[in-house]
């Protein structure tokens, strides 16, 4: 085993902390779902020259439509097209609740990344494919984002 890649026991407990509350953890152990046994994270610093083409040369080419393409297909397209780019297999469809400013509370998906920082350590690196944007914080632009389950 390649010392770059982690066991699915790894990446589970890993994206686990990024759920919080008891019920939402139940939740996240009850309904995620890892397809791999291995996952090779992505430098960040590759991360973030994908997202800039992602911005640059495929957001321009996808519109959202309401109930038709709206977060959850630009969550499953951004996982097939970063993972068919890098070669790796370090993305995943994160499900949740964002708290949207004005509007309040809404079921939402966007995507989660396993990057690795040069330090060597790995993290979870949180995308909204819709934009483009890459953050930690579980918060972006006012939007605050509440994992309950992942699809990886």
């Amino acid at each position: 085993m390649s010392n770059d890649k982690l066991h699915v026991s790894e990446v589970v407990k890993l994206i686990s902390k990024e759920v919080k509350g008891l019920w939402r953890k139940i939740l996240f152990y009850v309904k995620s779902w890892f397809r791999d046994l291995l996952y090779e994270p992505i430098y960040i610093e590759e991360l973030h020259k994908f997202l800039e083409k992602w911005r640059k040369e495929v957001l321009p080419e996808l519109a959202y439509t309401k109930e038709t393409f709206d977060c959850d297909d630009f969550g499953a397209y951004f996982k097939a097209w970063l993972t068919k780019e890098s070669g790796k297999n370090c993305v995943g469809e994160a499900l949740g609740v964002v708290h949207v400013p004005d509007v309040g509370d809404v079921a939402h998906e966007w995507n989660i990344v396993l990057a690795r920082f040069p330090m060597g350590e790995v993290e979870v690196v949180h995308v909204e494919p819709q934009v483009g944007q890459a953050f930690i914080t579980h918060t972006y632009d006012g939007w605050k984002y509440s994992l309950i389950w992942v699809l990886f």
